[in-house]
């Protein structure tokens, strides 16, 4: 795939996804105090440049994996070759642009997202979603110790929220970066050992399961609804109704979390059964009753995963035009 469209729809993902009405997350018509709908806007275009830099090297690089392998171990795709992939270092180069724009940390999951799924969409000539995740797979099984402290840099850039973790080095702790070099923990292994309390890491150690099932919802709710937003909307409750957001759980708590994933359900079913936007507009306003903290910005980020691997679907299946 070229990696220029690669580019862009990483971009239009990420200005789609802030566009569309996601209830408690900024959007067209409400920022919050200390992140706004055009940081969003700047951000996702603005680290567009290193999405297509290292699609470009990825494409060019001689590696080559059993697509028809049925295999689907971690340990089964990783390869013996002397390079490395350096997908830390994409990452760390991409939010170094994105705070460029922002004042804050506006896209950091999303870059952690994206760039794996950029990679892998550069090795694609036409859409085949099984192939897509055969090369994000092999690419999340080929990490090393030097994509790891590149991440870490990455999230100390970004002025990330981030809790103390239950176990592994802290990003917040001057030697956490020589911790990992003395037990050598690669990105793959750091991204494991906090799955359990953080769903972008989940997504790196299950081969990005939630983006590939939103992708999945996605398509299906803009060819019920031919319009982007409506479909986003829709595929974000889905989504947030399914799994907690641990956003939400880092700053209120796992059951708080918990409780918002089944407002969420409860506001889908009623949605479905009488049409009515007022009860997603409510739980809006019940997600916005202290400021951002029940801002489900986990989800927001796994939606714009979702719509990244949908626009290149789009793209390579000659369907651009979005209604």
């Amino acid at each position: 795939m070229n990696p220029f469209d690669i580019m862009k729809a990483s971009q239009m993902a990420c200005c789609l996804e802030v566009s569309s009405f996601k209830p408690g997350n900024v959007h067209r018509t409400r920022d919050y105090h200390d992140i706004k709908y055009h940081h969003f806007i700047t951000s996702g275009i603005a680290f567009g440049n290193a999405i297509y830099s290292v699609s470009n090297r990825f494409k060019d690089l001689d590696v080559s994996i059993k697509l028809n392998s049925n295999s689907n171990s971690n340990s089964d795709l990783k390869e013996s070759n002397n390079f490395q992939i350096n997908v830390g270092k994409a990452i760390k180069e991409a939010v170094i642009e994105s705070v460029k724009w922002s004042p804050s940390n506006a896209n950091l999951g999303i870059i952690m997202l994206h760039t794996p799924i950029a990679m892998a969409a550069s090795k694609l000539g036409e859409f085949n979603l099984e192939d897509l995740k055969k090369w994000t797979e092999y690419i999340t099984s080929n990490t090393t110790v030097n994509d790891a402290i590149a991440v870490y840099e990455a999230i100390e850039i970004g002025m990330a929220y981030v809790n103390p973790p239950e176990e592994g080095p802290d990003v917040k702790n001057d030697d956490s970066k020589k911790e990992l070099v003395e037990k050598n923990l690669n990105l793959y292994d750091v991204y494991n050992i906090s799955k359990e309390w953080d769903t972008i890491s989940k997504e790196w150690v299950s081969n990005f399961k939630i983006s590939y099932e939103g992708y999945e919802l996605l398509k299906n709710n803009y060819e019920k609804n031919n319009e982007i937003h409506e479909a986003v909307t829709l595929t974000f409750l889905e989504i947030l109704s399914k799994y907690p957001d641990t956003l939400i759980a880092r700053k209120k708590g796992i059951e708080v979390s918990k409780l918002v994933s089944e407002k969420a359900k409860e506001t889908l079913e009623n949605f479905k059964k009488t049409g009515n936007r007022t009860v997603i507009l409510d739980f809006d306003t019940y997600l916005s009753q202290e400021s951002n903290k029940l801002n489900p910005g986990t989800t927001a980020d796994l939606m714009a995963s979702a719509l990244f691997i949908y626009l290149i679907d789009r793209i390579l299946s000659n369907k651009t035009i979005l209604l």
